[in-house]
């Protein structure tokens, strides 16, 4: 039986055992009126300019509260005024404090402007309430602003300042939410103070308490209200913090275990003695006690006031929040991406917090971190964005639910764990674990780039500043809306959640930023890009240079149980060009079977190219699936490593035609046809492509068609067996100038995959422009490594274009042609000799055919050339490290191309 007392021998302890007391870092504030500072609350009449708006009357005075605040800055439009100014004496800023003394500087040379606030819905029992003789109220929605000697310095945000006062007293004390700073500063000396004080702050955020009372009335300008001064203030490091405990006397805590298969999940044995499966202890009956969970919240929280004000309010306790976790795994349980030495990785934690024993907020982590200490253990997830879920609670623990989201304001949560004891084992159902106890524990505030999006309607455009996108729900673009994702967006949805797409898609990447469609965790999958029906009137969806991996078809498309990344029925604008689609699947059972890996078609005319697909799978067509008058456009790709049981690689289903152009089907598999199934009168046209190392167990390694009358053409291709390598029955088409000699794939790992040598029989060996068949309209400017498409009136064979020229009649003689060193450190010679004038172009390609750098783009005389370049001169961004890369000579339209080797 294992437990986790016994999983690791080596102790990783290093990580932790620095826990050792440190005074909190502070530092004291003020800002008086008399000093043209302090802070200012008005209502207006709408003549000034603010809106109209007065706020609620405070039952304790009778008289109506300010709705508006701000700064006095913000009021006086000063420049030289501000709220208030830093004080010396302050604790943990040591960088700071040395940064401004260093360059003549003291901490009352740093003062603080907030922009404006309001009351918001000024909502009775949200906004405001009152305990006792004591009344709250919040304004919300400062923007704060740190400036050293009148210059920006650090901008930060806090979701609400919080105002108390007893009775009818003229003095009240303010409580802010944690703000998150960031440097704004514009260099030299202020950018250097400005990294002094986050360095001493060190990815913690900002709380400040302070006092105020009356200065000074404001009127004029549509305005009524007060400046008042602010004494005693105390700004204090940290994160907003509520801690947790869950002890087994409690009947709190959790459980680990394996599985055998026989109980509720499947059969689950983590590696060594590690525990595969984690949950909290109330997890499917393990403790039938009704008040199992996985803890409580506890006393001594910050950055929490509304919550503790209105638990209070509503006649609850802190402890009265309970946790509680769902099913967590250890997922692949690959070593080094899912453990190591003295830790292991647990996906997809959701924990759901519930008042009452009615849930009102859930969390999902989509990674915890469980490490090991010398008798305990430790763990931290990521980062989730908190949900309300409280819709089903009474309406006083709907305002707890709300409450809580106004102290997280704009913050993430992630649940750390300090303390993880072994209590005892249990076993059952098909289970064998232990049960741990946790002693200390917290849920902390984080802020992080990302951004979650809940189910609902999208559009506008996501930015690389706004990624990555974590999607919680099924989103969808409506008719007449367009979203738009810019290059180096990363979009991780977390569950099987669509994109049903009824309006368009604008998803371009480059090159060099792809837009990456991913799952959040490996537990996951999610259920690609819906285009049903979507009206005609729509520009067309582009996608370029993304990746879309870990799709899962899930049937939601009525009658196409298909395409794990893009299920496509009756709509035809799509482009989709110098993307990757990999580990895409579908395997649910329909009206139909589970069809189209990656890509699953119904009556729908798409265009493809520059794409690679490896490792789909599905039943039909464990790639691609073209089906009932699908006419899909599919040019330049390579299909690798695809399994189905019917047609490895593409399926042509229920008269579907279309053109297959310059495309490699390698060494996918299936039951009949390993690279392409053809059924009921499917007459696509396969020209210039390379059917090669496909298997199949039954019928048909390269091709299998399962009726009489289907007729697909083949032109210009290298098939392997020819049409000996063809299964089922007869293909009926046309099947002209092909070949079935071996293409002669470059295996080294440096070439992208299945590349042709440069002997390769598949050289200009494709459709010469004279050709019926010749459809550059199809064929993309560059090959699918970024050569250009075509050579001397020919084409290669398959997705890659080699340069190599063919002609008879050379300008340059090849003879003379020398590139030394080769391996070469920094410089290259390039000697060569010209019999003719012609204009000499000299590239350096790296070996996904990148150009990253240009030696010669110029016209020269006939006579003989050395020619030096130096590595140094690569433009910024390029590959600078020691590798393959090609040096390409095109004189004329004469090619000739050399590999070369960096050292």
């Amino acid at each position: 039986m294992k437990t986790l007392n016994r999983f690791f021998t080596v102790i990783v302890a290093i990580l932790f055992m620095a826990s050792f007391a440190i005074a909190q870092q502070q530092i004291p504030f003020e800002g008086y009126n008399s000093q043209g500072q302090g802070f200012a609350s008005w209502n207006a009449d709408g003549s000034g300019p603010e809106p109209a708006a007065t706020g609620h009357v405070n039952p304790l005075t009778g008289t109506p509260s300010t709705y508006y605040a701000a700064s006095v800055d913000y009021i006086t439009q000063n420049t030289e005024d501000a709220g208030f100014h830093l004080l010396p004496e302050m604790t943990g800023f040591a960088d700071f404090e040395l940064s401004l003394s260093s360059n003549g500087y003291t901490p009352e040379d740093v003062t603080i402007k907030l922009g404006l606030a309001s009351y918001e819905e000024d909502i009775e029992g949200l906004d405001w309430l009152i305990l006792g003789d004591k009344y709250y109220a919040n304004h919300y929605n400062f923007d704060v602003n740190f400036e050293l000697d009148g210059q920006a310095m650090l901008t930060g945000h806090l979701s609400y300042i919080n105002h108390q006062r007893t009775g009818t007293e003229n003095y009240w004390y303010l409580n802010s939410s944690f703000t998150n700073l960031i440097d704004v500063s514009a260099g030299g000396v202020v950018s250097d103070i400005a990294a002094g004080f986050l360095n001493d702050l060190d990815g913690k955020e900002l709380i400040f308490y302070a006092e105020m009372d009356v200065a000074q009335t404001i009127s004029g300008n549509g305005r009524s209200g007060y400046k008042f001064n602010l004494f005693n203030g105390t700004f204090t490091a940290g994160n907003p913090t509520v801690p947790f405990q869950g002890l087994n006397t409690d009947h709190e805590g959790f459980v680990g275990w394996d599985a055998d298969g026989s109980g509720a999940e499947p059969a689950g044995d983590g590696h060594g003695t590690q525990l595969y499966y984690g949950a909290s202890i109330d997890y499917d009956g393990i403790d039938t006690d009704p008040g199992a969970c996985l803890g409580h919240l506890l006393e001594g929280s910050t950055g929490f006031l509304n919550t503790l004000l209105q638990l209070q309010y509503r006649g609850f306790e802190i402890g009265d929040l309970k946790m509680k976790m769902g099913l967590e795994s250890l997922g692949p349980d690959v070593e080094g991406e899912d453990w190591g030495n003295g830790w292991s990785n647990y996906y997809n934690n959701m924990v759901t917090v519930e008042l009452d024993g009615v849930p009102i907020l859930n969390v999902l982590g989509d990674t915890n971190k469980l490490v090991s200490m010398p008798s305990y253990w430790r763990s931290g997830s990521t980062i989730g964005k908190v949900y309300d879920i409280s819709a089903n609670a009474s309406p006083e623990a709907q305002f707890v639910a709300q409450s809580f989201l106004k102290d997280l304001g704009t913050h993430y949560l992630k649940i750390d764990t300090d303390e993880i004891h072994y209590a005892s084992l249990f076993n059952g159902n098909g289970r064998d674990g232990a049960i741990y106890e946790i002693t200390e524990g917290a849920i902390v505030g984080i802020h992080a780039k990302a951004t979650f999006v809940p189910e609902g309607s999208v559009s506008g455009t996501w930015t690389a500043e706004d990624s990555p996108i974590f999607v919680d729900g099924h989103l969808t673009v409506e008719d007449g809306e367009t979203l738009t994702i810019e290059p180096g967006v990363k979009v991780a949805v977390r569950g099987p959640y669509h994109f049903e797409v009824q309006g368009c898609v604008k998803a371009e990447g480059t090159a060099e930023e792809n837009i990456i469609f991913t799952r959040s965790n490996p537990n996951l999958w999610w259920d690609g890009f819906d285009y049903f029906i979507t009206p005609a009137t729509n520009p067309e969806s582009l996608f370029d240079y993304c990746l879309f991996q870990y799709g899962y078809g899930q049937g939601t498309i009525t009658g196409l149980n298909g395409g794990g990344a893009f299920a496509v029925k009756q709509f035809d604008a799509i482009k989709i060009s110098n993307s990757v689609f990999r580990n895409n699947k579908v395997d649910r059972t329909g009206y139909y079977p589970p069809s189209g890996g990656a890509i699953g078609l119904w009556d729908a005319d798409i265009f493809v190219s520059k794409c690679v697909f490896y490792d789909n799978k599905a039943t039909y067509g464990g790639a691609f699936f073209s089906y009932e008058n699908s006419k899909p456009i599919i040019s330049n790709c390579l299909f690798y490593n695809n399994n189905a049981n019917y047609g490895g690689a593409i399926t042509f289903y229920d008269h579907c035609n279309g053109v297959l152009i310059n495309n490699t089907i390698a060494e996918n598999t299936a039951i009949q046809g390993g690279g392409l199934y053809f059924y009921l009168a499917s007459n696509p046209e396969i020209i210039n492509t390379i059917l090669w190392g496909n298997e199949a167990t039954s019928s048909g390694n390269q091709v299998h068609s399962s009726t009489l009358n289907s007729a697909p053409g083949f032109y210009y291709c290298d098939i392997e067996e020819g049409q000996a390598g063809f299964g089922g029955n007869p293909i009926n088409g046309d099947y002209l100038f092909n070949t079935e000699d071996d293409p002669e794939f470059e295996t080294t790992p440096e070439f992208p995959p299945y590349l042709i040598s440069t002997t390769s029989p598949c050289i200009n060996q494709g459709t010469p422009d004279t050709s019926a068949w010749y459809y550059p309209q199809y064929l993309p400017t560059t090959c699918l490594c970024g050569n250009p498409r075509t050579c001397n009136g020919r084409i290669e064979m398959g997705p890659y274009e080699l340069l190599i020229s063919k002609t008879d009649e050379m300008t340059m003689a090849s003879d003379k042609l020398q590139i030394f060193p080769n391996p070469f450190i920094d410089n290259l010679t390039i000697s060569f000799e010209l019999q003719n004038t012609a204009f000499v172009e000299i590239e350096i390609y790296n070996v996904m055919g990148a150009k990253v750098a240009i030696v010669a783009n110029k016209s020269m005389l006939a006579g003989s050339y050395n020619l030096s370049w130096n590595s140094a001169g690569l433009h910024e961004g390029s590959p600078r490290e020691a590798g393959i890369y090609f040096c390409r000579v095109k004189v004329g339209d004469e090619v000739f191309t050399q590999k070369i080797v960096k050292q």
